[in-house]
């Protein structure tokens, strides 16, 4: 049954957000439907601040259209600094029917801004093209979402979404095109595909198909999105119910920090015994800021191993808000250490002297590489 569409002309369309993310390392994105037709049964979009006013159950079956998006994009991101953008949504049939995604590759290339996206759809490839004339100029980085290879948890959760088979012929496609591309294994369901078996399925599918990363995050639980997970679980694993009650205690949204940080490092391990990451590389603009984004991108990377190491909040936080610091500074800071030294460092606000002596040390690391 195909959805109704709501055609609408947006007044905005280009999120700008306060800090980096430190998962895709993305500052802006933009996105021209509302709603979507793959209707996958954890997907935390169903509910909340994402459709507003709209019946949850409206998501897969009524996709607003914005069909303005692209012309909107061009206006609102002309206006901002080079960085990277999460853009499109290649859902179908919305994206066969409108071609709003197309068009905004087209604004993204034209501007010179680096591109991620997070995709479920093997359509993507459609747009090959404009992916290769955007890595070409700066870079493009593509994730593929993928919860399970397992076809019986696949149909239970998301029955609607494009075969795993497909998604991953997608990748092997961009993979060959020079494209940066991995897997999103999100969200990793418990007691149904949370095991060592079923990861490492997914990240040696990864391996093949040409993918150099796979990012884990957990499942989430909260309004319209816990209902439909608790229908699934109660109609199709029931055997299961006893872990997710234990796991989302009190209706909370996450699992325990223990469960998440042993999922994290049991899937670290799989990765390092295939050779791919867990972390996604970011894109580094050329010029002196560049190494602000690369000690940025380090200290975000010692956050995630203190998270794996269940390392007190505030040991999280220290860092956290230290690459914040940094990546937004508006000089160079390698300028500024080799100018004024460590007290230059120091000076930085939000950043305590552990983390400067670090920061130090990367940048002496990076000065001894260059040097001939």
């Amino acid at each position: 049954m195909r959805p109704i569409y709501q055609e609408y002309e947006a007044k905005h369309i280009l999120n700008v957000h306060k800090h980096t993310d430190s998962w895709f390392f993305d500052k802006y994105s933009a996105h021209p439907y509302v709603g979507c037709a793959f209707g996958c049964e954890f997907c935390y979009s169903r509910g909340g601040k994402y459709l507003g006013r709209r019946d949850p159950d409206d998501f897969d079956r009524v996709i607003r259209v914005k069909v303005n998006a692209a012309e909107l994009l061009r206006r609102q991101l002309a206006r901002q600094a080079v960085d990277v953008v999460t853009c499109g949504d290649w859902q179908v049939p919305a994206e066969r029917d409108y071609g709003l995604s197309r068009r905004m590759l087209e604004v993204v290339r034209d501007l010179g801004f680096p591109l991620f996206t997070v995709e479920r759809s093997p359509l993507l490839t459609r747009d090959l093209d404009l992916l290769t004339d955007i890595n070409r100029q700066t870079w493009v980085g593509v994730v593929y979402s993928i919860s399970t290879l397992d076809p019986t948890v696949k149909r239970a959760f998301e029955p609607k979404s494009p075969a795993v088979r497909l998604r991953l012929a997608a990748m092997a496609k961009l993979a060959e095109a020079g494209i940066m591309v991995g897997t999103a294994l999100m969200p990793i369901l418990p007691a149904v595909a949370d095991d060592d078996a079923h990861l490492e399925e997914v990240i040696v599918a990864t391996k093949d198909h040409g993918g150099r990363f796979v990012l884990a995050g957990g499942l989430t639980m909260s309004g319209p999105q816990a209902e439909r997970v608790w229908r699934v679980v109660d109609r199709h694993f029931p055997q299961a119910r006893p872990a997710y009650e234990r796991l989302y205690a009190s209706d909370a949204y996450a699992p325990p920090r223990s469960y998440s940080a042993d999922l994290g490092r049991r899937v670290r391990a799989l990765c390092e015994k295939h050779g791919l990451a867990d972390r996604m590389p970011r894109w580094i603009e050329p010029g002196p800021l560049g190494v602000n984004r690369r000690v940025a991108e380090r200290l975000f990377l010692k956050t995630w191993e203190l998270e794996l190491e269940e390392a007190h909040e505030r040991r999280l936080w220290a860092y956290r808000r230290a690459a914040w610091t940094v990546d937004e500074m508006a000089t160079s800071v390698e300028e500024l250490y080799n100018t004024q030294g460590i007290e230059g460092l120091t000076a930085l606000p939000r950043i305590g002297q552990r983390i400067t002596r670090l920061i130090a040390d990367y940048l002496e690391e990076w000065s001894r590489a260059a040097s001939p």
